[in-house]
């Protein structure tokens, strides 16, 4: 009789330690957000002997702004949906095309093909920049454990003048549970 209610015990214990942690797994909370920075790009002059122009510029993603802020400190998971280039407005020469890479640090970046600026911006086309080699990964990693991640832009123009507004969209699926 003493098994019996041994074993009755441990099973309730086990059958009630299992259910709090389905109860506490029901209540994860999965949600779209995004993160954009906008940059300004003016270059009327050329730095290389080509005749294009290189530039840098470089943005902060904080998990302690936006839709993510109440839930920074029980995240428990982001898959990183996309990462695209938009301009937004740009006064450059007809043919000027803009590529370069977003780093990421750690040796990971996202590539910017060749993109002629001007008629991106007459059609409203928005780049999709594809994962490489863990990129998405890593930023995932990066913005689970740090919060936050520091990145540059760094680009190139193949033709002056440029005078463009270039927007870089993160979209993430975050989750978190508020228990």
């Amino acid at each position: 009789m003493k098994r019996l209610s041994t074993f009755a015990l441990a099973a309730f214990v086990l059958f009630f330690t299992s259910s709090c942690e389905q109860i506490k797994d029901a209540a994860d909370i999965t949600f779209e957000t995004t993160f954009d920075e906008t940059f300004v790009v003016d270059i009327q002059v050329a730095t290389e002997p080509d005749g294009s122009a290189v530039f840098t510029e470089s943005a902060t993603i904080d998990l302690n702004d936006g839709d993510v802020k109440d839930y920074v400190d029980k995240l428990k998971n982001i898959v990183i949906k996309k990462v695209q280039l938009q301009v937004l407005s740009s006064n450059s020469a007809p043919n000027a095309e803009v590529s370069g890479t977003i780093d990421l640090g750690g040796g990971f970046y996202l590539a910017i093909p060749p993109t002629n600026i001007q008629n991106t911006f007459d059609t409203g086309t928005i780049i999709d920049l594809s994962d490489n080699a863990g990129a998405f990964n890593y930023l995932k990693d990066q913005l689970l454990n740090q919060k936050m991640i520091t990145y540059s832009l760094n680009g190139m123009v193949s033709e002056v003048p440029v005078v463009a507004e270039f927007k870089l969209i993160y979209t993430l699926d975050v989750t978190a549970n508020p228990l």
